[in-house]
């Protein structure tokens, strides 16, 4: 993945200082991009580099893959020195580490349920595609649709349930509400609207909820019509970090995978405009919803 020059990330993201003040996850990314661009450059090998610190591999493999939870100033300023990064790029890559020390964001105070990297990227990221089937996209779920998730029998303890449903509302009202929430598109597969999580009540609630989401002028949502032959073997989200820095993610268990590579990234982008050019334009998915909920009123 190319990662933006130090002017182009300024213009994109806001001043450097703003960044780090802010704990962005976006520079914690651009961290990770640059370790692994230096051991490429050093042309050493993961297992070089840990037998090099002292480190067992797995301590490395996670850092290079933003599956750490804090990443000291230390271990970077040694990964700086080995790679033969210059002291200006080591004093940076150390501030961001930092940085991320100090903050705290949401998902801290969640992080025995809260998951992975993902959060992270996605709070941070200014444009998010979303192809969803099975069930409604996470930042689009109300916290009834929410509720009745996670009462599916998936998750048998009513305590630890119950944090998965307090970090997932929070997850949806930090972004969704903040004064600069992120460009959304979502393509919603028909069959995650068939599917009735909860009843008919639920539902309803939840279509009301998608059509008023459609109405902000951040967020496009169109329905992808089970006639139309277009579904896809699973549901995936493009988090855009800036002009060229992106990600994809597949949510799987157990951990969920991410993608970077040039071509998968290509493809499917590629994929996701097919579908978008395919799926109903977004009157007509207002329409369709509303006589969704229409229907689930009938005896």
């Amino acid at each position: 993945m190319m990662s933006p020059t130090c002017a182009d990330r300024r213009d994109v993201f806001g001043t450097k200082e703003a960044a780090v003040a802010q704990g962005s996850p976006v520079r914690r990314h651009y961290l990770v991009s640059q370790l692994k661009r230096l051991r490429a450059q050093a042309k050493l090998s993961q297992e070089q580099v840990a037998d090099e610190l002292g480190w067992d591999t797995s301590k490395l493999y996670r850092i290079e893959n933003g599956r750490f939870v804090r990443l000291t100033t230390e271990a970077v300023a040694a990964l700086c020195r080995l790679y033969g990064a210059s002291d200006a790029l080591r004093e940076e890559l150390v501030e961001i580490a930092k940085a991320a020390r100090k903050q705290k964001p949401w998902w801290f105070q969640h992080e025995d349920v809260a998951g992975n990297a993902f959060y992270s990227l996605e709070n941070e990221a200014p444009k998010i595609q979303q192809y969803a089937m099975g069930v409604v996209p996470g930042l689009l779920q109300h916290p009834d649709y929410i509720e009745a998730l996670m009462s599916r029998g998936f998750v048998a303890d009513p305590k630890e349930r119950q944090k998965r449903v307090a970090a997932r509302i929070e997850r949806c009202t930090s972004i969704l509400d903040r004064d600069n929430p992120p460009r959304i598109w979502a393509i919603i597969d028909e069959s995650a609207l068939r599917c009735l999580v909860g009843g008919p009540e639920v539902m309803r609630t939840q279509f009301q909820h998608l059509m008023e989401l459609n109405k902000r002028p951040n967020i496009d949502i169109q329905v992808l019509l089970l006639s139309k032959g277009m579904a896809q073997p699973c549901g995936y989200t493009l988090l855009h970090l800036g002009e060229t820095d992106r990600v994809g993610y597949i949510d799987v268990l157990p951990s969920g995978h991410f993608f970077e590579g040039p071509k998968e990234l290509a493809d499917h982008e590629s994929r996701f405009e097919y579908m978008l050019a395919a799926a109903l334009p977004l009157d007509d998915t207002q329409d369709f919803i509303r006589d969704l909920a229409d229907e689930l009123e009938k005896p």
